[in-house]
């Protein structure tokens, strides 16, 4: 293995067990047994390069399988519904689990990136994405009456919740033997979590905001039909 993947593997497994923000170079290098002190620099230009390395080598399996549920969908030619996108974007973080170790540190590396408000998730994922971004426009395609940008946190909670999930549901290997049941019921929870009823109230105070961009969404959304 090369010095290179080394200290990408290492970079994995220590983003994977604790807070990103206090993983240091000095452990990411010593755990990958590298002496040279700029290593990383070298490798991957910096910390973010190699965050970023990271992410593409793990959650970049995630979005490719999020690409090919979708083109299998279109190529049916049958209309996606709303239920088909959530499908699409919750159940390739449930095949993680059957992907061995490193499905798994996937999933716990993924639960770290979600919840460290530090991180510039939107500029790291860039090019990484094109899969959850298909899937997040298609949702806003199919409940126009919700605001995209209201859509946008709920499909973020849905991330949460079931990355969060999926990795604590890892302690107990009993699971493993109702894994599909509870994969459909997870598809089902955050599909009711995206399109629960807005209350007149969130309707009101977003009703003037834009309808989305990708500095606000992460994604660009496409006009309301009544713009």
């Amino acid at each position: 293995m090369s010095a290179k993947d080394k200290i990408l593997v290492a970079a994995g497994e220590l983003f994977s067990q604790q807070d990103i923000t206090l993983v240091s170079q000095r452990q990411i290098l010593q755990a990958a047994g590298q002496r040279n002190t700029s290593a990383i620099q070298y490798h991957f230009g910096s910390r973010e390069g190699l965050l970023r390395a990271v992410f593409e080598r793990g959650v970049g399996r995630i979005d490719d399988r999020r690409n090919q549920i979708l083109d299998e969908l279109e190529a049916t030619g049958r209309q996606p519904q709303i239920e088909d996108y959530i499908n699409a974007l919750v159940r390739p973080l449930c095949e993680q689990r059957d992907d061995g170790e490193s499905g798994i540190q996937t999933l716990r590396f993924l639960n770290q990136v979600l919840r460290d408000p530090n991180l510039r998730l939107m500029q790291i994922m860039k090019g990484i994405d094109s899969g959850m971004r298909r899937a997040h426009q298609g949702v806003v395609h199919c409940l126009p009456d919700i605001p995209p940008l209201l859509l946008r946190y709920r499909l973020y909670a849905g991330s949460r919740a079931s990355s969060g999930v999926l990795c604590d549901w890892d302690r107990n290997r009993k699971l493993d033997a109702l894994s599909d049941v509870f994969t459909d019921d997870l598809v089902a929870m955050v599909l009711a979590m995206v399109t629960a009823p807005v209350s007149p109230g969130a309707l009101e105070k977003l009703a003037d905001m834009e309808p989305g961009s990708p500095e606000n969404l992460g994604y660009t959304a496409p006009a309301r039909a009544d713009a």
